[in-house]
């Protein structure tokens, strides 16, 4: 008697997308258990009566064979499982265990003394039985120690081996992009997450969110730009390292796209491709980066002529190709080369001497510099008097004069003896800026530099040498610097606020002149004090004022062009007095410098100024 062996064929049919199909296993093209008459346990007689089961004077059914799982390989041969041509387990037949009595009713079972499902050791080990009370051919397998091609029964209520995650037999794992959010799943309100960056000039309203049809994933981004001029939409920058890059895109709807990338500059633009399609196209984008980009680098989708459903972009996969350098880790100041596959030295940088230039040295940071006995410049040489000019061609110092032959045109200006290259002259200055000495203001005719009273200083007693007894509104008479402590009515037009009593005029210690301002204010709260306001000419002005002592001051300046920034409160602790510059820009009226002393404190005498000066540059 032949012997009826259960085998489970699944063959993976259609590509990796489509849900396997399952074949019936335990049954051929006949009736299991039986040829073309009665089932085993049918209404007749059963299979084994007093005689021997199933096979009368024939050995039964795993006679000398191995049982269900013999010198063949169970549940899956040569061809692929769980999914073939066939009909899954339960299709036009009945399953091992269908409206009959199982293989296992009250006779001997199928397969000699060990039943198919009894209480004895079921067909293949210590597996379950081919039909018991649990489901048929799901669960643990018919034979062998390897698991089940799949966990969820072969023909169950259930979406057989390929639901929503890879099937049994698909291919390589899904690739990884180096773009964030590259399958548009995240979006914060109306806009993507990690895209539209700094170089995008596609308008926000012009990117939408496509929730249908999506390549992958729930959703993709629809792009909007009729007009014909091009416009940008961008990943969020980035940080990428060297190497050559190839992305893949899905595209379709309806218009023109092109690629590009932005580092520090922006790459060359690929040719447009246009897009005219209801279905997904994939298109694909090449580039390369020759060095590291830090934080910076933007993939770019340059689009143009878009209608009807416009541009839709899904799946953005961009890859970077291995290179040999990859596993190389090289020192700060070396860089590995891909063709030698060896760490070599950046621009500028040495293992030794050897990988600098003749007139070099390697020092201990691996960089190259001018060795001890060469010159770059003259500077380099003014340790050796004798020979104080560097000659460029030799990087030799020689005797000579590094002035010889240099011209300074700028009246300012003046040849340095010992670095042969014209620099500010000593007392000369291009702004107020350059005056740092006892001198505070600069002549822009001379571009010398002069005291606080002269002509060229637009702030009227800006050296508090000039003091008179004025009349003030609700303080009475009090000796005031002239041009000072202006009067406005403090809100459209603001003006002094501090009262006059805490002004006092200073002589132990002036800057320039014999006089300067002292601030007796110990108060907590900042007061203004104001010049009086005057009308400044166009053009650029650079300022400056001394102060020294003990205490808190700032400035601030109110014109006809409103208030300037507000500076910090500069804490002040010293009996040397300070600089403080500033610049603004004339062609105003009403233009006047306000003062804010506060917390001053008796140690240093409170708090002075001197020297307020402001010349045209």
């Amino acid at each position: 008697m032949c012997l009826t062996s259960l085998l489970v064929l699944m063959v993976a049919c259609g590509d990796g997308d489509s849900d396997p199909v399952v074949v019936v296993p335990d049954a051929g093209h006949n009736v299991p258990d039986s040829g073309n008459g009665t089932p085993d346990s049918g209404g007749g007689t059963p299979d084994s009566g007093g005689d021997l089961p199933d096979a009368g004077g024939e050995p039964p059914d795993a006679g000398g064979e191995l049982p269900d799982a013999g010198g063949e390989i169970p549940d899956a041969g040569g061809e692929l499982p769980d999914a073939g041509g066939e009909s899954p387990d339960a299709g036009d037949e009945l399953p091992d265990a269908g409206g009959g009595i199982p293989d296992a009713g009250g006779e001997l079972p199928d397969a000699g003394v060990t039943p198919d499902a009894g209480n004895e050791t079921p067909d293949s080990g210590t597996e379950t039985p081919d039909s018991g009370s649990e489901t048929p051919d799901a669960g643990t397998p018919d034979a062998g120690n390897e698991p089940s091609d799949a966990g969820t029964p072969d023909a169950g209520g259930e979406t057989p081996d390929a639901g929503g995650g890879t099937p049994d037999a698909g291919g390589e794992p899904p690739v990884v992009s180096v773009i964030t959010n590259w399958g548009f799943e995240a979006w914060s309100g109306a806009l993507p997450d990690a895209w539209l960056g700094s170089k995008s000039n596609l308008a926000g309203s012009d990117v939408q969110k496509v929730t249908s049809g999506a390549f992958e994933g729930s959703n993709a981004a629809r792009l909007t730009n009729a007009s014909s001029t091009h416009r940008r939409f961008t990943t969020a920058a980035m940080t990428l390292p060297a190497g050559r890059y190839t992305c893949t895109y899905q595209a379709r709807g309806t218009g023109e796209v092109r690629n590009a990338f932005f580092d520090d500059d922006y790459s060359s633009y690929t040719g447009y491709t246009s897009v005219d399609t209801a279905t997904w196209r994939q298109l694909t984008y090449t580039f390369n980066l020759a060095a590291d980009v830090f934080d910076t680098f933007e993939l770019i989708f340059s689009i143009r002529n878009t209608s009807g459903e416009h541009l839709s972009i899904d799946d953005v996969r961009c890859t970077r190709a291995p290179q040999p350098c990859d596993t190389v880790t090289c020192e700060p100041w070396a860089k590995c080369d891909n063709t030698t596959v060896t760490c070599e030295p950046l621009a500028g940088r040495c293992y030794d001497t050897v990988d600098c230039d003749e007139w070099q040295a390697c020092d201990a940071t691996h960089t190259c510099v001018t060795a001890e006995d060469r010159c770059v410049r003259h500077a380099d040489c003014a340790g050796t008097p004798e020979t104080p000019v560097c000659q460029l061609s030799t990087h030799q110092c020689i005797p000579g004069d590094p002035c010889a032959g240099v011209t300074c045109t700028n009246p300012a200006t003046t040849c340095n003896p010992t670095s042969g290259v014209c620099e500010l002259a000593p007392g000369a200055c291009f702004t107020t800026y350059d005056c740092v000495g006892a001198l505070p203001a600069c002549d822009s005719a001379t571009r010398r530099c002069v005291p606080a009273d002269h002509a060229s200083n637009i702030i009227r007693n800006g050296g508090f040498e000039s003091w008179n007894v004025y009349s003030i509104p609700y303080q009475g008479d009090h000796l005031i610097p002239d041009y000072w402590y202006g009067l406005d009515n403090g809100v459209a037009d603001p003006g002094t606020e501090i009262r006059a009593s805490r002004l006092q005029r200073y002589t132990a210690a002036a800057h320039g002149g014999t006089t300067a301002l002292q601030f007796v204010v110990p108060i907590q709260v900042a007061e203004r004090f104001s010049l009086e306001k005057f009308n400044v000419p166009s053009g650029n002005y650079s300022c400056s004022y001394r102060v020294r002592g003990h205490g808190t001051i700032r400035h601030r300046v109110y014109s006809s062009a409103g208030w300037s920034p507000a500076t910090d409160f500069l804490l002040v602790d010293s009996d040397a007095w300070q600089p403080v510059f500033f610049k603004f820009t004339g062609n105003v009226r009403d233009w006047r410098l306000f003062f804010y002393p506060s917390r001053s404190e008796a140690d240093r005498d409170h708090l002075q100024v001197d020297d307020v000066v402001c010349t045209k540059d």
